[in-house]
């Protein structure tokens, strides 16, 4: 073979391993530029990056991301405990909603402060606590809530009456529970003979300053509150005329009107095995509280969710027409939102993740003064869950639901 022949033989394969080569190198740009790593060239000694725009510059990028990831972690990470005041906070934009959770409750009775409503109906506490049979069910259910335990037993019976088997047991079962349900509400509410009606104007006002008020209480405080005055007028529930919740009549015609939607119901609401709901309403020299476990409809049982997993409170939830309504609307809720008195923990995961939909809008969140360390833990936490919000924190005390003017004490 003549060097001739071999000099051309291996210039072909230097042109072959240029071109793998390129192959490679292009192939390593794309992908660069995929995750956003800048592109280095050498020229005439001097190194040049390229920018995702495809500019090139001659300052490592890579040392401003640096720069800009510390800051941004620095900022992310390092909360103080100051809280701003509800007066400052409500000129900055157009508040159209409050999402109300059981601090706002907390801040008018004691009572409300309790770890579980099931396990009030378990302890010595009332009269006729949660036999062990009971408990059983609950446990059988994998559930503490008692909307769902109840409908359970009502459903069985139908059943079994149809099928012509014994529904003794089945109706003992039902009575007790819903008599230490009933108890037990009664133990930690607070009585209407201690309910002052002026109380119940300011927190009327409160509300009324906001177009969509979304209540996860179960509790008949905003209730009590928006009938405080002209029959509820500048008020709307959805119950129009009827008792009975009707999906297709949901239109409110004035902008004009506060909508209250009961996210998780309310001891005046009442769900019928169909899945639709009642609302039961006093009369006169009546009062809800005390109607509460006497006979009304019948198969109907409460619709409130007190307690369990948010895929708990998600199931009862969607075996309600209006439950079901009031969770879409708060879905598909627009424009700035205050959250006061609500922790927002893992059992609220449904409504989280129905916040973290929303487009970038302010969300403002009271927090109580009292514990520095904890309003920095609360904060980062919201921050968190909340990335895409412009999150505004303010001292629950100095708004109108959270003034230690609204305190009842027990008598």
């Amino acid at each position: 073979m003549s060097q001739h022949e071999l000099s051309l033989d291996i210039y072909k394969q230097a042109l072959e391993l240029l071109r793998i080569g390129n192959r490679a190198v292009k192939r390593a740009q794309m992908e660069n530029r995929k995750k956003g790593i800048p592109n280095v060239y050498s020229y005439n000694g001097k190194l040049y990056y390229e920018l995702p725009n495809g500019e090139l510059t001659q300052e490592d990028p890579s040392e401003n991301r640096r720069s800009s990831m510390a800051n941004q972690t620095d900022a992310s990470h390092v909360e103080d405990s100051q809280l701003a005041d509800w007066e400052s906070v409500q000129k900055q934009p157009d508040w159209k909603g409050i999402l109300i959770g059981n601090g706002s409750s907390r801040a008018v009775w004691d009572e409300f402060k309790y770890d579980s409503l099931y396990e009030k109906a378990k302890s010595p506490d009332i009269d006729h606590p949660l036999s062990s049979q009971d408990q059983e069910i609950f446990k059988a259910m994998s559930t503490t809530n008692f909307e769902a335990v109840l409908q359970a037993l009502s459903t069985a019976e139908t059943v079994c009456t149809i099928l012509n088997q014994d529904v003794h047991a089945i109706q003992e079962r039902y009575e007790s529970i819903q008599r230490a349900l009933v108890e037990a509400v009664h133990a930690v509410h607070i009585p209407w003979a201690s309910v002052e009606k002026d109380m119940l104007l300011k927190i009327r006002e409160a509300l009324r300053a906001f177009q969509f008020v979304y209540s996860t209480n179960y509790d008949l405080l905003v209730y009590w509150a928006f009938m405080a005055k002209d029959n509820g007028d500048g008020f709307v529930d959805y119950f129009f005329k009827s008792e009975r919740f009707d999906v297709t009549d949901t239109k409110v015609y004035s902008d004009q009107k506060t909508r209250i939607f009961y996210l998780h119901g309310a001891l005046h609401l009442y769900r019928l095995p169909s899945g639709g709901t009642l609302k039961r309403r006093a009369n006169l020299y009546e009062n809800l509280l005390d109607l509460f476990g006497t006979p009304y409809t019948e198969n109907a049982v409460p619709l409130f969710i007190t307690e369990g997993t948010s895929r708990d409170k998600l199931a009862s939830i969607y075996r309600s027409d209006y439950l079901s309504f009031a969770y879409a609307q708060f879905s598909q809720h627009e424009g700035p939102l205050v959250v006061f008195g609500h922790s927002l923990s893992e059992s609220d995961k449904h409504l989280i993740e129905a916040m973290q939909k929303w487009e970038k809008c302010p969300i403002a969140v009271s927090m109580l003064g009292d514990e520095p360390q904890e309003v920095v833990l609360r904060k980062a936490e919201f921050r968190r869950r909340f990335p895409q919000a412009d999150l505004i924190f303010f001292d629950a005390k100095t708004h109108p639901l959270g003034t230690p003017s609204l305190k009842i004490s027990p008598s």
